[in-house]
């Protein structure tokens, strides 16, 4: 179906895997975006990161829990988080109720990083990790304002819609500094050394064909099924199923940048094409040929009708 051109200030996406499944895809056409994302039957994100920061603003219904790096973060009604741009994560939307609203603010990496740069932050720590700021700071520096000056910012002029969004970018880096020196964050419900280490490595090995959970198991130094309980616990999904979406995140980015199906998978650690194409079809509900058509279509609507 072709698009209209769009006319509301935010968009409402409902219950859409397309997020987490196209996360690998640059913003286009426009250097931040804010959408209104709401959760009642897709309950969870599968791993996946993007080369955009996120600031996510939960705004009615369950808690979030986020795992990234061995890390968990319960992310509540009123409090703010920000995800840095290339930061493998994972999401479960119905923590304590059966569905979740928020607002999410997808932000250009180097428009993030000029902003900081521009108040004299440079790239500081708290910017390098997932972040929690409290309810309290939310209200006291009325952060929830701030983003709706920003969804106004994107109806101006493009002369100055830019300059607008530096200047309100610079005053919420501003703000997440202060509030970290005030230590008006929440730290991370969870920690485990373990799955930090077996996540990094296959963040960086899932290319390897011979990777799976007993090989991991072994560079860990535990048994198998400790290193299960405890991955599972940890990143909300299985060993195999974690490798399996690094693994097709990259074959999407590159059978995108141009690779055929076959050399796609193959450089993304696929060894057996058979199974990869009845996987793919099995999570996506499509070939990937289809899938391919679907997003090239996509992005020359998304050209001839830009935010």
């Amino acid at each position: 179906m072709k698009k209209s051109a769009p006319t509301s200030k935010i968009e409402i996406i409902q219950d859409s895997l397309l997020t987490p499944e196209e996360a690998s895809h640059p913003l286009t056409a426009t250097k931040v975006r804010i959408n209104k994302y709401v959760n009642r039957s897709s309950l969870q994100s599968v791993v996946h990161n993007h080369p955009y920061y996120e600031i996510i603003a939960p705004l009615s219904g369950s808690s979030v829990r986020y795992s990234a790096n061995g890390r968990l973060y319960n992310l509540q009604v009123g409090e703010v988080m920000i995800v840095p741009a290339g930061l493998y994560h994972s999401a479960k939307f119905n923590v304590s109720m059966d569905y979740s609203e928020r607002l999410i603010v997808q932000i250009e990496k180097d428009f993030w990083l000029d902003a900081l740069k521009a108040c004299g932050l440079g790239n500081p720590k708290w910017n390098q990790e997932m972040l929690i700021l409290n309810a309290q700071a939310v209200l006291a520096w009325d952060l929830t304002g701030l983003f709706r000056r920003m969804i106004h910012a994107a109806t101006l002029p493009e002369s100055i819609q830019e300059r607008v969004w530096t200047c309100q970018l610079v005053e919420l880096a501003l703000l997440f500094e202060q509030s970290v020196n005030q230590k008006d964050i929440i730290a991370p419900s969870g920690t485990s050394l373990l799955v930090a280490k077996a996540a990094d490595y296959l963040q960086n090995h899932y290319e390897d064909p011979h990777l799976n959970a007993t090989t991991l198991a072994e560079y860990c130094f535990v048994s198998r099924e400790h290193l299960a309980r405890s991955f599972k616990s940890y990143t909300m999904e299985s060993v195999h199923s974690y490798l399996t979406n690094l693994r097709m995140l990259a074959f999407k980015r590159a059978m995108l940048e141009g690779k055929s199906i076959l050399d796609a998978s193959i450089a993304s650690g696929f060894s057996d094409y058979t199974s990869f194409l009845k996987t793919f079809k099995k999570l996506y509900g499509t070939t990937p040929s289809e899938y391919r058509a679907k997003l090239l279509l996509q992005e020359h609507e998304d050209e001839e009708y830009p935010l």
